[in-house]
């Protein structure tokens, strides 16, 4: 699979305005390499700078599914055209895209940081502007990805220690951007972009209580709760060899991949969100969307890989909190019917009290034991907070012999 980048120029084509109406289909045209762009490639499309004086960078990501050959504009963007509209109206080579994702404000890729990224420097649409479509090479995919993956999202508990080796590495000395140095070491392990980790350690640096240089506000309580475990007020010094191990745990075991391991849990919302959007059309729109999309979207969907972070689990912990609790939910009160899993036990599956990924242990203390309906709950429902405080009291319950 190709991936490649598609340039509009906003003076010539309102772009956000038309990727705002969420469209099923959008015929883009292929000046260069059409015989090259296949069903399946992925397009980033990259908003031109022009006269307003926009980021120019990256604001949405579509897939081919149909190949260029000549076709038409669609009817629903000629409205969108500030350029010669009987031009763009004309018959040429264009592809068939369909999007899979909208930049929100937070999330489009800017060019001045893919510009200073030491993978990305030499993307060809960095070098020669005036074209609409360029290749990029595995590498740059890759990078780009990844960046496309986090950008806009908030830091996890994982991201975040990392951002803390880097704020520790740098103490006491200038915060350099250059390929090497701390800051960009954690931006390529992470999937982060140097800005952002640069401004991550400027959070930490606020967060010292030993720094008197300037800072950024701004951190989160994920920042703050990472800076405590590892900060020992008492002796008024960061815990730099259990920093250090932590961090090693966390992310050099996965150095020297091609593509940072993605956040399986972050694109499952990410995509919970786009859903969300889509619901605010009515039903008979969204079935119009649908039904356009059957003619140019195959049945079965094309199958890809990708790298995703898990955690590797104690199976004994999943089994003794399984028995501890009798295959039964520990949620207080809980009702749900459980069905009946094909060795005969009540199905129920293991959560960590404290996510695995918020720095909880893989003890049979942080474990419990819930029915689907309260594992899913516990993770996506309005009632999370009430439910955990349930589980840390039975756990604590149960360490105290009650």
């Amino acid at each position: 699979m190709q991936t490649w980048i598609f340039q509009g120029n906003p003076d010539q084509f309102d772009i956000d305005a038309y990727l705002a109406t969420s469209p099923a289909q959008l015929p883009w045209l292929v000046t260069r390499y059409a015989q090259q762009v296949e069903v399946g490639d992925r397009v980033f499309i990259w908003r031109t700078q022009g006269s307003a004086k926009k980021d120019a960078g990256i604001v949405a990501e579509a897939t081919v599914v149909a190949p260029a050959m000549p076709r038409p504009e669609s009817a629903d963007a000629m409205p969108f055209w500030r350029g010669n509209a009987e031009a763009a109206a004309q018959v040429q080579p264009r592809a068939l895209l369909r999007l899979n994702r909208i930049a929100g404000g937070k999330e489009v890729l800017r060019r001045e940081w893919l510009a200073q990224d030491p993978v990305l420097n030499d993307l060809p649409n960095l070098k020669m502007a005036a074209g609409t479509n360029y290749p990029v090479t595995p590498q740059h995919a890759a990078r780009l990805y990844a960046l496309w993956s986090r950008t806009g999202q908030d830091w996890s508990r994982d991201e975040s220690v990392a951002g803390l080796w880097a704020y520790a590495k740098t103490l006491g000395v200038p915060v350099s951007r250059l390929p090497g140095s701390p800051v960009v070491v954690v931006s390529q392990l992470i999937g982060r972009a140097i800005p952002g980790v640069y401004n991550k350690v400027m959070n930490f640096r606020s967060i010292d209580p030993r720094d008197a240089r300037a800072g950024l506000a701004g951190s989160g309580v994920t920042d703050q709760r990472v800076w405590n475990e590892f900060f020992d007020p008492v002796a008024n010094q960061l815990r730099e060899a259990d920093l250090e191990q932590e961090f090693n745990r966390l992310w050099m075991s996965t150095a020297g991949n091609a593509e940072p391991a993605l956040d399986a849990d972050a694109a499952q919302e990410r995509a919970e969100a786009a859903a969300r959007r889509l619901e605010d059309y009515d039903l008979d729109d969204l079935l119009a969307r649908y039904h356009a999309n059957l003619a140019v979207r195959p049945a079965r969907p094309r199958a890809s890989s990708a790298t995703t972070r898990v955690y590797e689990r104690d199976q004994l912990v999943i089994a003794i909190a399984r028995k501890r609790a009798g295959h039964r939910c520990e949620v207080p009160g809980c009702a749900h019917p459980q069905f009946m899993a094909a060795d005969g036990m009540p199905y129920c599956e293991v959560h960590h009290v404290i996510p695995l990924a918020e720095g909880g242990e893989d003890r049979i203390e942080n474990a419990a034991c819930l029915c689907p309906s309260h594992h899913r709950e516990v993770h996506h429902g309005n009632q999370r907070s009430v439910i955990e405080a349930q589980l840390k009291e039975l756990r604590a319950a149960h360490a105290r012999g009650a």
